[in-house]
């Protein structure tokens, strides 16, 4: 019996599922289900049995798993004493946008409270191309919108893990025009003002990406460099832009959905090389989790 053991049986007890611990963990799902037989060979009994709704502890794997979670407890404070005064192990994180509109911004510095063996750095410049600084090195990992055609280019280098799925909207001020209407196009959209980020920023590239399949030319462009300032522009009246629905409720304007519909979603990402270091590996899962209990669906 080993740490690693008592890990795996915790996070499979809080999955109801081998499946899905084993994503967590970076772990294969049949490496993960013989590492629990021989475990529950050296017991003597079972920890988990099958149920409708998955996997539940039996009564003595219950019991189990209490005294597993105290041991990592103590295991983790056992860390934190020893490695006291030593260098940190520095991370470089950067954070779009969409990780404040969703409120992820205070759980993540809670998570990193938790940890002062490590220390962070957060990079939320305006126009960073976070995937082009992760495989540069300039990033350890980002959580970041990325293009759906873009995907697959970069998951060849990088290792990307969708968190949240967003309806895209047309954001307008209050008392906008296009504020009463219950859906927009792209279409209904070319008489106003595009308010947009910087020429090929990822946040143009979508832009131009969703207009361009139509031939549409606005009446007129602003780019700022700054996601707070467009959305200021957008709050005052000065022109409209395209962006995800929580950009609404968090900078207070108008979200009307686009049609045809439209997502965008929020992901985390590091290069697939580091993926299995356990200060990324261990904060992805942190990340997964979080959002899997914020967005059941």
């Amino acid at each position: 019996m080993n740490i690693q053991q008592l890990t795996y049986i915790v996070e499979i007890a809080k999955c109801n599922s081998i499946s899905r611990a084993a994503e967590y963990l970076f772990v294969s799902q049949p490496a993960l289900s013989q590492q629990i037989r021989n475990l529950e060979k050296e017991l003597g009994y079972c920890v988990f049995r099958r149920t409708r709704k998955g996997l539940e502890l039996t009564e003595k794997g219950n019991l189990f798993y209490q005294k597993a979670q105290k041991m990592l407890e103590d295991w983790s404070r056992f860390k934190e004493e020893v490695i006291s005064g030593t260098e940190h192990k520095k991370l470089k994180i950067g954070l779009g946008a969409r990780v404040y509109s969703n409120r992820l911004f205070p759980r993540i510095v809670g998570y990193f409270e938790k940890h002062p063996e490590l220390e962070v750095t957060f990079y939320t410049e305006a126009g960073l191309d976070a995937y082009a600084a992760i495989k540069d090195g300039s990033l350890d990992m980002a959580l970041d919108r990325m293009p759906e055609n873009e995907i697959g280019m970069e998951k060849c280098v990088c290792f990307a893990k969708e968190l949240i799925r967003e309806k895209q909207c047309v954001l307008t001020a209050p008392d906008h025009p296009l504020s009463k209407k219950g859906k927009a196009s792209i279409l209904d959209c070319r008489e106003y003002t595009m308010l947009t980020g910087l020429e090929h920023s990822v946040e143009d590239r979508l832009l131009r990406k969703t207009y361009g399949e139509q031939n549409i030319t606005w009446k007129r462009v602003i780019r700022s460099d700054s996601i707070d300032t467009v959305m200021k522009m957008v709050k005052s009246g000065s022109g409209i832009a395209i962006g995800p629905q929580s950009f609404a409720e968090y900078y207070g304007v108008m979200a009307v959905p686009l049609v045809p519909a439209r997502q965008d979603s929020l992901y985390f990402a590091c290069l697939k090389s580091k993926k299995k270091e356990p200060e990324i590996r261990d904060f992805q899962r942190y990340l997964t989790t979080l959002v899997s209990s914020a967005c059941p669906d």
